[in-house]
């Protein structure tokens, strides 16, 4: 019985709601990127340097391997296993297995 009483939220005049504008534009951005296979329709610049295990241009989140002589450097959280960056130092898969050698 009070259902009138409830204000309707209305638009006002000449407002567009932002969702609906940014939806219909289509984002292109290192930071959209979280997986290899969404680099591989990428446009590829042949100067853009390549890191990781998996050999592509740098995309999402990256970890830096704390090795100063690693011979890659930057490597995918994907790729590595990550989700969140570690505590402390962080050695890659290459660098953790040359270390356990010595």
């Amino acid at each position: 019985e009070f259902d009138d009483e409830v204000p309707k939220k209305k638009k006002k005049k000449g407002q567009q709601s932002a969702p609906e504008e940014v939806a219909s534009i289509p984002i292109l951005s290192s930071l959209s990127i979280t997986h290899a296979s969404d680099v591989l329709d990428m446009p590829v610049d042949p100067n853009e340097p390549t890191y990781c295990l998996c050999h592509q241009v740098s995309y999402g989140e990256m970890i830096g391997c704390d090795n100063p002589d690693c011979p890659i450097e930057w490597f995918h959280f994907a790729c590595v296993g990550l989700t969140m960056k570690p505590k402390g130092k962080w050695f890659c898969p290459r660098c953790t297995e040359e270390r356990k050698k010595k």
